[in-house]
């Protein structure tokens, strides 16, 4: 365990660096049901070997490149039909926390990070729950930082498009940072604020693309439901609402 030098009140004043590790979500769920984590515990590792993605993807990255790190919550004042406002809060401040360094990263329905039409990174959110409530949350985080090869042709990093390689722990800090703030202002109810702002740093909002969902069809996002659904408006006028797993991106053009 080490103490993290990031100024936050909560979040990062434990941290706990692996090696390596399978899964930071893993473990610090491990550590959740054992009762071993607080409030605001990280882990992290310089070499995630099975990292988990949405929809059952991995999530690769090599050793000692990319920051891989998973983040533990009890946001117990939040309902089941409010869990969504949890991801939302914590993409926005991961993008504040990235606009330090690189501009215009903008957010993927419903958990991704995407650069200039490329994919910087991504995140899990795995929610236990007691009664209607949400006792803890485990927030997996994966972001593309000095990476420059890479197996899939839509993925992006810091240094790939900068050119320059970039400190893990200055990065990591400063996503800490900003996703404390939005959490706090979740814990205030600050709901419709955190519901424009991640709407506004929407990946092809109000951009004609072609979808599938089951059929292709032309569309473009309008919103999100206050239940985390994606709001789809096609080119017919009808507009449509999907959850994770209905739809997805054909073209962004």
């Amino acid at each position: 365990m080490h103490k993290i030098l990031a100024n936050t009140v909560f979040l990062g004043k434990e941290i706990i660096n692996l090696t390596d590790c399978h899964s930071t979500n893993e473990v610090a769920l491990s550590m959740v049901r054992s009762g071993l984590a607080k409030d605001g515990v990280v882990v992290i590792t310089s070499n995630q070997t099975k990292g988990k993605g949405q929809r059952g993807n991995k999530w690769i990255s090599p050793p000692g490149q990319n920051l891989t790190f998973s983040m533990v919550f009890t946001p117990r004042f939040l309902s089941i039909d409010e869990q969504f406002m949890l991801n939302m809060a914590v993409a926005i401040g991961v993008q504040q926390g990235l606009d330090t360094f690189v501009k215009d990263v903008k957010l993927k329905w419903p958990n991704d990070f995407f650069l200039h039409d490329k994919k910087l990174g991504g995140m899990l959110i795995e929610n236990r729950l007691q009664g209607r409530f949400l006792e803890s949350s485990v927030i997996g985080v994966g972001i593309n930082i000095n990476q420059i090869e890479f197996d899939i042709e839509n993925a992006v990093s810091l240094k790939s498009l900068t050119g320059q390689g970039f400190d893990l722990n200055q990065v990591l800090f400063s996503v800490l940072e900003k996703v404390e703030q939005q959490y706090l202002n979740l814990k205030k109810e600050s709901y419709k604020s955190i519901k424009d702002q991640y709407q506004q740093l929407m990946y092809l909002k109000d951009e004609w693309a072609t979808y599938d969902d089951g059929e292709t069809f032309k569309g473009k996002i309008i919103g999100v439901g206050n239940y985390g659904h994606l709001e789809m408006c096609k080119q017919n006028g009808e507009v449509s609402r999907y959850e994770l797993k209905q739809i997805r991106l054909v073209k962004n053009s």
